[in-house]
């Protein structure tokens, strides 16, 4: 049973591992099929690089990618210096396209949960909210809302109450990334397993259910 990465920027798949990369739509080939899983979006920092119709012409082509996985990362972020307006044009696209494909949506959101959380409401989506670190409160909002929450390198090193943000999610809503950063997928687990008091083995057991259950990943 491997580890699982459910959204990277450095892939490092072997028979222990089973990495997701996260590409920029804009960056794909689409006269190539892409031969292993993936997901892919407009991230909100390049909103306003693209018209809505470019969206969705990009999206209309990723669609025909056979190992499509989900669609991100994409989402909102009040600190970038991209309109704020497009990122949300944007993202409705992107939530719209999840929604018609069926495909998980991963979320990126910095500054915007209000903003979020209007939407929340209103999709069926599977919504994961990727490189998660936040309270008990937020948490609990947005478990009652049936997102995903996907924990990344911030587990090594967070405040008290956004360790306990984490120990409120139930383990069967719970995914691990590694994101940006170079940090092995492995040493992440060992650092959650200790934030909600389970094994090593018990958390790999139980993050490999949920990704096959969220991503209905074939092995």
């Amino acid at each position: 049973m491997p580890f699982i990465d459910i959204h990277t920027h450095h892939p490092a798949n072997s028979e222990e591992i089973i990495s997701i990369p996260s590409l920029l739509l804009q960056d794909i080939d689409f006269d190539v099929t892409l031969k292993t899983p993936f997901s892919a979006a407009i991230h909100p920092w390049h909103a306003t690089r693209f018209e809505n119709y470019q969206v969705k012409l990009l999206l209309e082509n990723l669609s025909r990618q056979p190992n499509l996985l989900a669609i991100g990362e994409t989402g909102l972020d009040k600190v970038c210096s991209a309109d704020y307006r497009r990122q949300r044009e944007i993202f409705e696209l992107h939530l719209g396209f999840a929604e018609m494909l069926n495909k998980p949506l991963i979320i990126h959101t910095v500054k915007s949960w209000n903003e979020l959380i209007v939407y929340l409401k209103k999709t069926n989506a599977i919504c994961i909210l990727h490189g998660y670190a936040e309270g008990i409160t937020l948490t609990r909002q947005l478990i009652n809302l049936g997102c995903y929450f996907s924990i990344g390198k911030s587990a090594g090193n967070i405040a008290p109450r956004l360790r306990e943000g984490i120990q409120t999610i139930p383990v069967t809503s719970l995914l691990l990334e590694t994101d940006d950063s170079k940090e092995s997928i492995i040493d992440i687990y060992r650092k959650v397993s200790e934030i909600v008091d389970l094994s090593l083995d018990e958390l790999k057991i139980q993050i490999y259910k949920n990704f096959i259950s969220i991503f209905h990943f074939k092995t």
